[in-house]
């Protein structure tokens, strides 16, 4: 979920969306994603990420986690050098430190369309987006979309 928090400080979140539109930015969520029954997304995203925070309490005792969620769990991983201020519909500030909260191994996401690898605090981020149809490539076949993600190293 997003709650519009991946933006400038100096940027209101009640005006996000208005600061992304500013530069010809639109989400098509904010006219066909509804939050019901919740009355926000944002609302929807604050109680969707204590449910999940409770549930990682719990198993995160357990061991090492793999946590895969479609949007990337930090801001600095959702960089989008296009389209910056379409950042506020990718994550929320909420999630920022579960990597090092719960014991983590790996995050997998795929929101951003934007493969790429990352090690942040000794965890791995691994963006696995097979990207947009248009940047698909079938010839190749499906061998170099996949990434094995453990055992690290084999």
């Amino acid at each position: 979920m997003y709650d519009y928090t991946f933006r400038p400080d100096d940027v209101p979140v009640k005006k996000a969306v208005a600061w992304a539109a500013a530069t010809g930015i639109h989400c098509v969520d904010e006219v066909a994603l509804f939050p019901d029954p919740f009355p926000s997304r944002s609302i929807w995203c604050t109680v969707r990420c204590r449910y999940t925070e409770k549930r990682l309490a719990q198993v995160a005792q357990r061991g090492s986690l793999i946590l895969v969620n479609h949007y990337p769990l930090r801001q600095d991983m959702a960089k989008l050098r296009r389209i910056p201020r379409f950042s506020i519909w990718c994550g929320t500030r909420r999630t920022q430190d579960w990597h090092r909260r719960f014991s983590v191994t790996a995050v997998v996401y795929g929101h951003l369309h934007i493969r790429a690898s990352r090690v942040l605090d000794g965890v791995r981020f691994e963006e696995v987006s097979l990207g947009y149809p248009g940047q698909w490539q079938p010839a190749r076949g499906i061998q170099p979309y996949l990434r094995q993600i453990l055992p690290v190293g084999d």
